[in-house]
């Protein structure tokens, strides 16, 4: 018997039929395209240490009518900050006669046919300053040295003589005979600005002497502490590129003026590499030490008997200090000038004989003004207490072992 089926039950059946089809297909072209198809790798990527957002508008701003504001002289430049044209290539070629390599002699063990020999036991850079034959460079440099000997930029080679150093400086000021080939000017470090182009001049790595590179400066009134325990303290940071043998060069402006000297590059914080992190002793810091070692042999450094760390305006919001500059306390030396004025441990010393103590004008910058013997006037304030006091210390002279 035959069964009849009305046009209306096939067409829906065929439809029904075409969409089990189109999907069965796409599941079929899915699976078969994920077999396909490679996998993708994702790689974790580090999260950035600061993300600044940057508000974006899609909205298109109604035209305006800005009228400019009449022109107004532009704020004279600091002098130290201005270019003027010159040829770095000029600067160089006028100062390197008057950069010199500094070899350190001592003796490394028995050798040769007449017993011990001084040997080479490392090299740094110095610069002349005047027509006596006074050269700067670092302690560091010329520490422990038989004999210490100096390489001209021609060549030619003299031995120099230990006038005086200090360590707590890293300083050291050397001599040989007149005459000399040339000097070289000490400039005004207190001048630096952030942002200021520097050159430095220095023998690196011992053999490529009078090698120059160029950078600015990154900040001032920087600190470092130094391996024997204590702080270098007001130091110049730059990025001019110095290594191994650029210790006691010059770091110069674009007047060819000594601004600081390079004592010190940090290459590595933990297991993060650094680059263009370098360190100069200013200038003005230099003239006062130089001018002691040459006239003393050494340094007489007034004493207040404090062990102390900087106070900075972001150090004393992280821990909510009541006062944003100066020194902290950290110890007194018992019956030291500062003992015995009444300064405690825990105190700030917010200033000496009136003027502040910050970044521009650090502690041991200001105790220089003054000699063994003088009376100052030191602010202190006092956490535990509240308490603003003013003392009275006679500085003593800083014994020769600390």
């Amino acid at each position: 018997m035959k069964r009849g089926y009305s046009l209306g039950v096939v067409v829906l059946v065929a439809l029904l039929a075409l969409s089990f089809g189109t999907i069965a297909g796409g599941i079929a072209g899915a699976v078969a395209a994920f077999l396909v198809a490679p996998r993708s790798t994702f790689v974790s990527m580090p999260e950035p240490t600061e993300v600044v957002p940057v508000a974006v508008s899609t909205a298109l701003p109604t035209p305006t009518v800005v009228v400019p504001p009449a022109p107004t002289a532009a704020p004279a430049l600091p002098s130290a900050s201005v270019d003027e044209g010159v040829s770095v290539a000029d600067i160089v070629e006028r100062v390197s006669p008057a950069v010199v390599t500094v070899v350190n002699r001592q003796a490394l063990g028995p050798g040769g046919l007449f017993g011990d020999e001084n040997e080479p036991a490392g090299t740094g850079t110095g610069f002349i300053i005047d027509e006596q034959g006074h050269i700067i460079t670092n302690n560091h440099v010329v520490e422990g040295a038989q004999e210490i000997e100096v390489l001209f930029s021609d060549g030619s080679k003299a031995p120099a003589q230990l006038i005086g150093a200090d360590r707590f400086s890293d300083l050291a000021v050397i001599k040989v005979d007149p005459p000399v080939p040339a000097t070289l000017p000490l400039g005004d470090s207190d001048a630096l600005r952030p942002g200021d182009r520097v050159i430095a001049i220095g023998s690196t790595l011992g053999d490529f002497t009078n090698t120059v590179t160029e950078g600015v400066v990154s900040g001032l009134g920087r600190q470092l502490e130094t391996p024997d325990g204590f702080n270098l303290e007001n130091l110049i940071q730059h990025d001019a590129s110095i290594n191994p043998g650029n210790s006691g060069g010059p770091l110069l402006n674009l007047r060819g003026e000594v601004v600081g000297v390079n004592t010190a590059v940090v290459r590595q914080a933990g297991f993060l590499p650094i680059e263009g992190l370098g360190f100069a002793i200013p200038s003005n810091t230099v003239k006062i030490i130089a001018d002691q070692l040459i006239q003393n042999g050494r340094v007489i450094r007034p004493y207040l008997g404090i062990t102390y760390e900087p106070i900075t305006p972001r150090q004393a919001l992280a821990s909510d200090l009541p006062v944003d500059h100066g020194v902290l306390v950290t110890a007194v030396e018992p019956g030291s000038p500062a003992d015995q004025a009444g300064v405690r441990n825990g105190d700030i010393i917010t200033s000496l004989n009136g003027q502040a103590i910050d970044g521009d004008h650090p502690l041991v910058n200001e105790l220089f003004r003054y000699r063994p013997g003088d009376t100052v006037t030191v602010e202190v304030f006092r956490p535990s207490t509240g308490e603003t006091l003013t003392l009275r210390a006679q500085l003593g002279e800083r014994p020769a072992d600390l």
